[in-house]
């Protein structure tokens, strides 16, 4: 007698099933459900077909017949009894294979001054969606691995709003900190180990950077503070030893978090900060990191301001119809014309499963200049239907960009209003927050020297399209920089010369911090950038000239 979890053509049997929700039964045979809103029920991300069995849905008890197939709430289902089949669409399943995660890093000239020149250090950026761990040999320097994983805790909540929240219920805490230290770092470090030859008793010295809630979680220390008014984060540095978190390394082993700056402004903005040296450019610049916490910074005569912005997760794909993280089988790019014959990047697999973050920005920017998508992300509806691209979904127009027999799903590839509804708001989030920042300074977008751009999802975006849509400030493209994991190589710094720690200390009381909501001029930045490029159309002189 057993539960019978279907995926993909396999079917896992567990037993003891009674009781347990499905979310709960599709991990334990190995197969990790989207749970965004970390089980509460408030999403639809992790959706799945409950067939013959007994099962609890909410607080109403069913039974579902050998014939029938019902489509639930995967966290909110109970099985009763000792016999059920589920089967797990594929759209509601979190594929670890071939994803796609920034490493690429660029560690800037410094002293060679580490704190043991014997053995290796460990240079962590812990991100909310992923992890990416280097291994550096303190003799000399050298990176000699780098190995990546998405961060475990997806598997309970996708954003830190959601993790703040969680950490309010008993015991949840300790759950999210063994899945970031024991399922996440562990792993990761007997993957380094394994391809270099190495012990984790090798490993005298870690450096941790990420954003504030994450630190607090990996020390094992609540964030719920920063969740409130006035969002302080219980302390801005951390350093426990790596027995303490049971770190599979060497126990006496210190382990230090790159300090914060504030609660939704982390140690991975001061690594970036200090790996890029905005101050030492000319002119006014901008440090942008785009994620689902926006966060950047603007730099001008020795003053340095910072803010973040809740973008959300749409460029991760999050929250759209048939978006998917930028993984094995994920649309990453998107060509198209008038005629919406669309050409179409995939990662890996060839055979597509839904659209990642940067093909959802080149799709509306292509859009937008054929004449698709107007600037309110409204179709031409007689357009897609000569073209033969029109559905209805959800009650919403969509375009169909891949048909059921050409996707990985069965079912088509689609774009909704709604979705470019989503990250239209996305976008507004980040460039408003960006101008009323510059603001702060007296200053406006048209006026920036530079944009260093930081983050992973930088390094994969059009910036030609991502300021079509007015994501990003129409300057020339050339007064862009890109550094990558800006993040992973402030760690490694921290590693390589002692002075960094002191550095890092004393940059973190430089920045004065904007908090938008309190701004007279945010609200309505927001609101014009909900238009494609913007309202403000002196903002993008190339887009409108087009």
């Amino acid at each position: 007698m057993a539960v019978k979890i279907h995926f993909d053509g396999r079917t896992v049997a567990v037993d003891n099933g009674s009781g347990r929700s499905i979310l709960e039964l599709a991990r334990t045979a190995g197969w990790h459900i989207e749970a965004q809103c970390g089980g509460r029920g408030s999403c639809a991300s992790c959706n799945v077909m409950l067939g013959p069995g007994r099962y609890r849905v909410f607080d109403e008890e069913i039974e579902v017949q050998p014939e029938q197939r019902l489509e639930v709430l995967s966290c909110q289902a109970q099985v009763l009894g000792d016999e059920a089949e589920v089967f797990l669409p594929r759209a509601s399943v979190i594929s670890f294979e071939g994803a796609r995660i920034a490493d690429e890093m660029e560690i800037p000239e410094h002293a060679f001054d580490p704190r043991s020149k014997r053995g290796f250090g460990l240079a962590v950026d812990v991100g909310t969606t992923t992890v990416v761990a280097a291994l550096v040999d303190l003799g000399t320097g050298e990176v000699v691995a780098r190995e990546s994983l998405y961060n475990q805790q997806i598997l309970k909540a996708d954003d830190v709003v959601s993790r703040i929240s969680l950490c309010n219920t008993e015991g949840q805490l300790e759950q999210l900190q063994e899945l970031v230290v024991g399922h996440t770092l562990n792993p990761l470090i007997h993957k380094l180990c394994a391809g270099t030859g190495a012990s984790g008793c090798d490993i005298v010295h870690v450096v941790l950077s990420g954003n504030t809630v994450m630190m607090h979680i990996f020390f094992g220390v609540s964030p719920a503070p920063i969740g409130v008014i006035p969002f302080k984060p219980a302390s801005r540095t951390f350093e426990a030893t790596a027995g303490e978190l049971r770190i599979d390394i060497r126990p006496d082993a210190p382990v230090e978090a790159v300090p914060a700056i504030s609660g939704y402004v982390g140690g991975d903005i001061t690594s970036d900060l200090h790996v890029s040296k905005p101050w030492n450019m000319d002119g006014l610049v901008a440090l942008i990191d785009i994620g689902t916490n926006g966060e950047m910074v603007a730099c001008h005569g020795g003053r340095m301001h910072a803010c973040a912005t809740a973008a959300g997760p749409a460029f991760e794909g999050a929250g759209l119809l048939h978006g998917t993280r930028a993984a094995s089988r994920a649309i990453d790019s998107v060509q198209y014309d008038e005629n919406l014959d669309f050409e179409l990047g995939v990662i890996g697999d060839p055979t597509p499963m839904g659209l990642c973050g940067s093909a959802i920005i080149d799709f509306i920017a292509e859009g937008f200049r054929c004449g698709l998508i107007n600037a309110y992300g409204r179709y031409d509806l007689d357009m897609l239907k000569r073209n033969g691209r029109y559905e209805r979904v959800c009650g919403m127009h969509a375009c169909m960009l891949v048909a059921p027999e050409l996707s990985a799903t069965g079912e088509s590839i689609t774009v909704t209003e709604g979705d470019i509804a989503e990250v239209l708001k996305a976008k507004a989030a980040i460039y408003g927050g960006l101008k009323s920042l510059l603001a702060e300074l007296g200053k406006g977008v048209r006026e920036l020297d530079h944009v260093v751009l930081a983050g992973g999802f930088a390094k994969h975006i059009n910036l030609e399209n991502a300021i079509c849509i007015g994501l990003l400030p129409d300057i020339r493209i050339e007064k862009y920089k890109v550094i990558g994991n800006g993040s992973l190589a402030g760690a490694a710094l921290a590693l390589l010369d002692r002075s960094t720690g002191p550095a890092y200390l004393e940059l973190i009381d430089r920045l004065q911090i904007v908090t938008l909501n309190k701004t007279a001029h945010f609200i309505n930045h927001f609101q014009e950038a909900l238009a494609i490029p913007n309202l403000e159309t002196d903002d993008f002189p190339s887009v409108a000239g087009r």
